[in-house]
């Protein structure tokens, strides 16, 4: 088969099927250097609806954590803290040595900064002069 008879399809919502298909596939050629696989971490009220949560994966050794999202009425209350707290927990369990996040200049780099979080380093280009920022923390 030639390169050229092959075609790109871009999914905006991929199923998570497909993203497991492309993580055993990465993770079946690199066994020596241990595996990467996606995490969630959910708060759900007595309803059973989520009020908050993260989202991230484990990369070898590394957590890195993707979304954070608590809901409007539950903020200012340390819900975001005890969320990246777990998120850290489940990394040492998991044989994390570093945590790693983004966010963006307009988001929560405080909020990381007060976790112990540093900044790694910051890309400029975003919509109205924002800029992305990744940080990390020793676990």
């Amino acid at each position: 088969m030639s390169i050229k008879e092959l075609e790109f399809e871009i999914l905006n919502n991929p199923s998570s099927s497909e993203l497991d298909f492309l993580t055993h596939r990465i993770n079946n050629e690199v066994v020596n250097q241990g595996a990467a696989y996606p995490f969630a971490i959910l708060v759900r009220n007595k309803e059973n609806e989520i009020v908050a949560g993260c989202n991230g994966s484990v990369i070898f050794g590394s957590i890195y954590t993707d979304q954070l999202w608590v809901a409007p009425n539950l903020r200012k209350q340390g819900l975001g803290k005890k969320l990246m707290e777990a998120v850290h927990e489940y990394g040492k369990k998991q044989g994390c040595t570093i945590a790693t996040v983004t966010t963006m200049s307009f988001q929560a780099p405080n909020f990381y900064k007060e976790l112990g979080y540093k900044i790694d380093f910051s890309r400029e280009g975003y919509n109205k002069g924002a800029s992305c920022i990744f940080m990390s923390k020793k676990l």
